[in-house]
């Protein structure tokens, strides 16, 4: 994510991105006895607008257009565009109510959701949004900071973190996340490939220099499992071709830029 353009009122931003996961296995799927996807694609670019209002309100909104495929921008059908917009609104000096709508044709949900959110800042050590989507930080000291956040349906992340120094932190974390696809060889344009997994793990992360961090992690991945359905099966039980996949543990390194 970039700035593109700026005022004194106004914000435009660049985002875009990319993901891939090779997958190594003999598996198949059960019903229709095709191969297990070897590989997975979510790549997406889009621009995003805020603007600062007279009266102290803000309003934005973002466009994005994307492919999550097996083999992505295959095919008209294997493009998405998601759409969001928000509306800040203060209440007070420090709290705010936030309105939003989103929509995302590769998500759990894939169609508009409405969000609803007051968010309470009482002091610097605690804030919250509090309703959709749900977010606490609080830190209790300059030392502990713990947050999590919660989005409709499967979406679950939870975080305490221990600073040693200004350079060096450790933290543990749980997670409940999803992916969703759609594979090239569907026979229905409405068919989606979903992955879930659970994971809880601890690390360290170290400042190396401003703008760039490094961690470590390492935990325990479990409850995982695949399956295809249409896009609005994570409400119901319509689902074929589910694949368990193993507990096991995990290891982990990342390294982030911020400029």
């Amino acid at each position: 994510m970039c700035p593109v353009w700026m005022d004194g009122t106004n914000r435009v931003m660049f985002m875009g991105g990319v993901s891939n996961r090779l997958i190594q296995t003999d598996a198949v799927l059960p019903d229709t006895g095709q191969p297990y996807p070897s590989e997975l694609w979510n790549t997406h670019v889009g621009l995003m607008f805020n603007r600062q209002l007279d009266n102290g309100w803000m309003a934005g909104g973002g466009v994005n257009l994307g492919s999550a495929s097996d083999r992505p921008f295959g095919a008209l059908r294997d493009m998405n565009i998601g759409m969001n917009a928000m509306l800040r609104v203060p209440q007070g000096e420090h709290n705010a109510w936030m309105f939003s709508l989103m929509y995302s044709p590769m998500s759990e949900i894939p169609f508009p959701i409405p969000g609803v959110a007051f968010n309470w800042n009482p002091s610097e050590q605690f804030h919250a949004n509090i309703g959709i989507p749900f977010q606490v930080t609080y830190r209790p000291t300059d030392d502990w900071t713990f947050e999590v956040m919660y989005m409709p349906i499967h979406t679950i992340h939870a975080k305490a973190t221990y600073r040693f120094s200004e350079q060096i932190r450790a933290f543990a974390s749980y997670d409940w996340a999803n992916e969703v696809y759609a594979l090239a060889d569907r026979v229905e344009d409405n068919e989606r490939f979903f992955m879930y997994d659970q994971r809880a793990a601890l690390g360290l992360e170290a400042t190396l220099v401003r703008f760039a961090t490094v961690d470590v992690t390492g935990g325990y991945a479990f409850d995982r499992y695949s399956y295809e359905g249409s896009q609005t099966s994570a409400f119901n039980a319509t689902q074929i071709n589910r694949v368990d996949i193993g507990t096991g543990p995990f290891t982990a390194l990342q390294l982030k830029l911020r400029f």
